[in-house]
């Protein structure tokens, strides 16, 4: 296989570029919009983009949100006013265990793990206030 884009529900693979030689475009979805909308694209071939966030497994008691990403410490869902955070890797297992480490980590120390890597990661922090903050080297 050449050409191929794989979905497997938060993980994207994707396989080469596009059959017209472009990258693929990947939409990064925009937190709790019940249409699923991106709130910004990726261009990518052969690299894995997934994502981590609280807004698809949750729920929502006495004006709480509670999702599935917990601190251990605690036994809660982390409260560090992120809704997401992508990764743009080579590997899709990769991706998966660092979205969900840096969404552990926060914005501040997430960014500094994604800074420090010197493999092309990069990553799209989205903010509860929908800010998104990238981080990756140029």
């Amino acid at each position: 296989m050449e050409h191929a884009i794989l979905n497997l529900g938060g993980n994207i693979l994707t396989i080469g570029s596009r059959t017209d030689g472009k990258d693929f475009r990947i939409g990064i979805q925009k937190p709790f919009d019940e249409q699923g909308a991106s709130i910004a694209t990726v261009e990518v071939n052969d690299q894995s983009v997934v994502s981590s966030g609280v807004y698809e497994r949750c729920f929502e008691k006495n004006g709480t949100l509670y999702h599935h990403i917990l601190d251990p410490a605690t036994g809660y869902p982390y409260e560090n006013n992120l809704l997401s955070v992508t990764i743009i890797s080579d590997t899709s297992v990769d991706g998966d265990a660092l979205s969900t480490t840096c969404f552990a980590l926060g914005l501040t120390d997430g960014m500094d793990l994604i800074h420090s890597m010197d493999d092309g990661t990069r990553a799209i922090f989205i903010t509860d206030d929908e800010t998104l903050h990238y981080s990756w080297k140029e």
